[in-house]
């Protein structure tokens, strides 16, 4: 290898102002305080011409429209290409508004103008300013921070909670990259669950990752941050058996000590597998862009979207006041003369990084649909990131839709067409497409 792969990281605060609306369960939930400071960790790599920059911001979600501005806007300051750039979200629920989601409130407009903009902008400058030459290291191991929340009741239906026999996914990724002077400058730790162990609170907080990437900074692990992989059915497992912190006290959900005791364990694993990593070696760098195509089913009737609507045109909050706009919208189609289609493009970057490759979903990608591409990829180490470049909400797979429950709810009321009932086969099958085209496969 003639080239030497290059790293430059950089962390800003993007911390909101307290008295903020949190994300994620209803237009009312108002921080108070701050429990620990909210980041935008850049990563830039460079190898020969190539270049790539992945950015891990500890918010709930980032919109697509949202993103993709991110994107232009460091393509012109830095001349990173918009088509090699991942902007990705954390998926913590104790962090403000970035998008406007009916039910949930309206996008907190002043933040993303006067900190989260100019954040992640300084910080891809930065990591590009700073970039040097560094060998990789990777290392695997086994955690149980997370577990499946789609709990079956006696009556055979759905609630979040905890289903121990679910599928998720136990692996940790630690990655790390050492200098030429044999300093770790970065690390980046991959792992999929839910940033919800501390319930409807009302502190500002990464959530358990949090803790969990601090440690590994303190252990010697440079900067660190944390990037989500499938989470759409996973949620972190906590002792008073649920995904979701309570307290108990006060019969109310929660309790940001939930999130600091499941971080500490998360800790705990991640420093272990990080000082297990003892192999660093060069190498080199690829990035890849396409358009999965997935296919999706017609709008319902006119006549039932009407019918619908007056069942929940009264709600305003969470998923019946989603169901609402949903259905609203759905009618206005109709009255605009939109004209349906079989499919959806859905932009997807890969960044391989010598025997690892992150693939951006615009989704929360149930468990699964990670587990299986891992399984056929050739790459050894192939990562799937959860709310990449934008979200589309839930992607459900195709054996659980029968079962229904609030992810099912919301991977059918996101768009006007909802995707098929085995469109999780067609992401599959077009991402491993992808992967293969990559000139290192």
């Amino acid at each position: 290898m003639t080239e030497k792969l290059r790293l430059g990281v950089s962390e800003k605060i993007i911390t909101p102002r307290v008295g903020c609306n949190l994300c994620g369960y209803a237009p009312d939930v108002i921080s108070e305080s701050v429990n620990d400071d909210l980041t935008a960790t850049a990563y830039y790599f460079s190898c020969g011409a190539t270049e790539a920059l992945i950015i891990s911001n500890t918010l709930c979600i980032i919109s697509t429209e949202l993103a993709d501005r991110l994107r232009r806007e460091i393509e012109t300051e830095t001349k990173i290409p918009f088509t090699n750039i991942i902007v990705h979200a954390t998926h913590t629920h104790s962090g403000p508004i970035t998008t406007d989601l009916d039910g949930w409130g309206d996008a907190d407009t002043e933040y993303i103008e006067k900190t989260l903009v100019p954040a992640v902008k300084c910080a891809a400058s930065e990591a590009k300013a700073n970039a040097e030459a560094v060998k990789m290291g990777i290392s695997v191991g086994e955690s149980l921070v997370g577990i499946n929340r789609r709990e079956r009741l006696e009556d055979n239906t759905v609630k979040l909670g905890q289903n121990p026999w679910g599928p998720y996914d136990p692996k940790m990724t630690v990655i790390s990259f050492k200098t030429e002077s044999g300093e770790i400058k970065a690390s980046m730790v991959h792992y999929g669950c839910h940033g919800t162990a501390a319930g409807r609170n009302h502190e500002i907080s990464r959530d358990w990752s949090g803790f969990m990437v601090d440690a590994v900074s303190e252990h010697g692990g440079g900067i660190c941050a944390f990037f989500n992989g499938p989470e759409g059915d996973v949620g972190p497992r906590l002792m008073n058996g649920k995904t979701i912190g309570f307290d108990e006290k006060n019969g109310k959900s929660g309790n940001i000590k939930c999130a600091e005791e499941l971080g500490h364990y998360a800790a705990c694993d991640a420093v272990k597998i990080f000082k297990a990593t003892h192999a660093y070696h060069d190498a080199g760098l690829e990035v890849s862009r396409t358009f999965i195509k997935i296919p999706i089913e017609a709008r319902p009737t006119l006549e039932f979207a009407k019918e619908e609507y007056e069942k929940y045109k009264e709600f305003t909050v969470n998923w019946q006041g989603g169901k609402a706009a949903h259905y609203r919208n759905i009618i206005k189609s109709y009255e605009d003369g939109y004209v349906d289609k079989e499919y959806r493009e859905v932009e997807q970057i890969i960044v391989k990084i010598g025997e690892l490759a992150f693939v951006s979903f615009a989704f929360e990608l149930f468990s699964e649909i990670g587990l299986r591409i891992q399984k056929d990829s050739t790459i050894p180490y192939t990562l799937s990131l959860s709310n990449a470049n934008g979200t589309d909400s839930y992607f459900a797979t195709e054996n659980e839709l029968c079962r229904g429950g609030y992810e099912v709810t919301m991977f059918k009321q996101r768009n006007l067409q909802p995707y098929a009932d085995n469109g999780d086969a067609a992401v599959i099958k077009e991402t491993l497409s992808h992967l293969r085209s990559l000139k290192g496969e």
